[in-house]
């Protein structure tokens, strides 16, 4: 809990920074009801853009694959477009770290998931907005700052993720190498634990 409050408080800052309002938020709300008809088709390409360039291109004959990646896919960007970056958003996105790693999506693939899907959402905007050239930038510009946004946090997800997997990893080979029974570190672990708070 005391980790997602220090992110919370960073998140609080960097919104300030990039001055958030809630004229973005509605412009993200906007681009979002439009998705609501297109959501299939830019969630299906991106899965397949995806696929190739990491060449894993027999994968998508497995279709309890191609269902997860989908929902997945789908869970970030219509989450995204939300456009509420709040605690409750902050929560899911670093609870969404483990569900890349469930489908081994590394943080290098959102960086080209956030490319491809920011080239999608543009053609979209620019169809719904044709001849006003002023509302296409300043709706861009939003979503520029929210994919912003949202990669910061995904990355702290990320990051927690892979440290968890580097700890276990490292457990593993200390009680390989020292013979001790997890249930004898763990005691030891909480002996010192205590110490440390007495002391304090």
């Amino acid at each position: 809990m005391e980790g997602i409050t220090l992110v919370m408080a960073w998140f609080d800052k960097v919104k300030t920074c990039f001055a958030w309002d809630k004229a973005d938020q509605a412009r993200i709300a906007e681009l979002r009801r439009w998705m609501d008809s297109d959501a299939d088709e830019v969630v299906e390409n991106l899965g397949q853009q995806l696929v190739q360039f990491k060449d894993v291109q027999p994968l998508m004959t497995n279709v309890r694959f191609v269902q997860r990646l989908h929902d997945v896919l789908r869970e970030w960007l219509m989450d995204l477009l939300g456009g509420i970056f709040d605690e409750a958003y902050v929560k899911k996105r670093w609870a969404f770290g483990r569900k890349l790693a469930e489908i081994d999506l590394s943080f290098e693939d959102m960086i080209l998931l956030e490319g491809l899907a920011r080239k999608q959402l543009f053609e979209l905007t620019r169809a719904r907005l044709d001849g006003q050239p002023h509302v296409l930038s300043s709706t861009m510009h939003a979503l520029d700052k929210a994919l912003n946004f949202d990669m910061a946090l995904i990355y702290s997800s990320y990051l927690q993720v892979r440290d968890a997997e580097m700890e276990r990893a490292l457990l593993e080979r200390f009680l390989s190498i020292t013979g001790f029974s997890r249930t004898l570190y763990e005691s030891l672990a909480d002996a010192h634990e205590w110490n440390e708070r007495n002391r304090a």
